[in-house]
């Protein structure tokens, strides 16, 4: 199996060749050999976070059923060698799979939040971090993403600590960290993923928003 990626995935860059092994799924080969693809939903099937796209051998993997469809569908993946990592696996015809990952994010839509709502996820680095300030702080039970009506660009992201969630707060979970979205802020930010950027001395959380327009050269602000 050929896993091509993204220059921008701290963990591998380029093209690598891994074995491919029968009755075990994609998702599960590429983690045991150190493949950081994201899975918010804990290899359930429900999320999309761990779409491949499929260059060459798709004959090399079973079809996938209406449940893998289904959410295929609600990502909005238009390439017809999309599919799941967690679902699609090898059925023993043909030799060579070769599959693509771009990036380490929750999969963009374009359309209004209506019901379908994507999660907000951690990269690795920002959990890492994350969880070391909710360590030191021993109290809090989950970080807050909400927007405000500020900034440059219409719209500001604050990021806090949490002590307790609202009854009213939408709340994903991702890489072991909780994260709480007040409903008022949810249509902005749904389908984010927080990373950790290192720039110069100083280290500052960076927002790969696919509901964000435009975005201001701070990247703290952003216009729908």
């Amino acid at each position: 199996m050929t896993v091509r990626q993204g220059s921008d995935r701290a963990s591998h860059s380029g093209a690598i060749t891994l074995p491919l092994s029968e009755g075990e799924s994609l998702l599960d080969q590429l983690l045991r050999h150190d493949v950081d693809l994201p899975h918010e939903c804990e290899a359930s099937g429900a999320c999309g976070t761990c779409v491949i796209v499929v260059r060459e051998g798709l004959e090399s993997l079973a079809p996938p059923d209406d449940d893998e469809r289904d959410v295929l569908d609600k990502t909005g993946s238009l390439n017809p060698g999309a599919r799941l990592a967690c679902r699609a696996t090898p059925n023993g015809i043909g030799r060579a799979l070769e599959i693509e990952i771009e990036c380490e994010r929750a999969p963009r839509i374009s359309a209004v939040l209506r019901g379908n709502v994507l999660p907000v996820a951690l990269s690795a680095r920002a959990a890492r971090h994350i969880a070391q300030q909710l360590a030191k702080r021993g109290a809090s039970a989950a970080v807050r993403l909400a927007v405000r009506a500020a900034g440059c660009s219409g719209f500001s992201y604050r990021v806090e600590y949490a002590d307790r969630v609202e009854a009213r707060d939408k709340v994903f979970e991702s890489r072991g960290i909780r994260i709480a979205v007040d409903p008022e802020s949810l249509p902005f930010v749904h389908g984010t993923v927080l990373d950790l950027v290192q720039e110069g001395l100083c280290r500052r959380l960076r927002f790969d928003n696919p509901n964000a327009r435009t975005t201001c050269g701070c990247g703290e602000s952003f216009a729908t």
